[in-house]
């Protein structure tokens, strides 16, 4: 039976080292997005400024189309974090779950071996206690024997 559950400790471990990786490249993206964002909202801040410093009226105008555009992607990318977010707390609670299998298990195991350690240690010290008065019997037979 301790057989069994080491197959299905190496199996519940190799799945939360799976869900680890899964979790890992989900906070990657996550930081790809941010990352974009950032790069994005400081790209169109400083157009910002650039137009402000021209003042043309052709300035403004391309500058209105861009913002309009920038906007757009930056609320796209807003809503990609928003939905990625809802995944790394589905993934962090699976990952949580899955963990508390492994450790129910090898706490299972660990009793497991310390009962059969028991068992085997009770066995050999009745074994000896056996031995000890099989030998106190002979010994007193003999010096029964002996007296006679």
């Amino acid at each position: 039976m301790s057989a069994n559950l080491e197959s299905l400790i190496r199996l519940r471990h190799h799945t939360v080292e799976e869900k680890q990786k899964f979790l890992s490249s989900l906070y990657t993206q996550a930081d790809q997005l941010s990352y974009l964002h950032n790069k994005l909202s400081n790209e169109l801040a400083h157009e910002r400024e650039a137009v402000d410093d021209l003042g043309t009226v052709e300035a403004i105008a391309y500058f209105g189309r861009y913002s309009e555009l920038m906007r757009h992607k930056i609320a796209q990318i807003e809503d990609e974090q928003e939905k990625l977010e809802a995944r790394i707390s589905i993934a962090q609670d699976d990952l949580r779950l899955a963990f508390a299998e492994q450790k129910k298990i090898e706490i299972i195991q660990r009793r497991r071996k310390a009962e059969a350690l028991a068992a085997r240690e009770k066995k050999d010290a009745a074994a000896l206690d056996e031995i000890g008065t099989t030998g106190f019997l002979r010994r007193r037979e003999r010096e029964g024997d002996g007296k006679k």
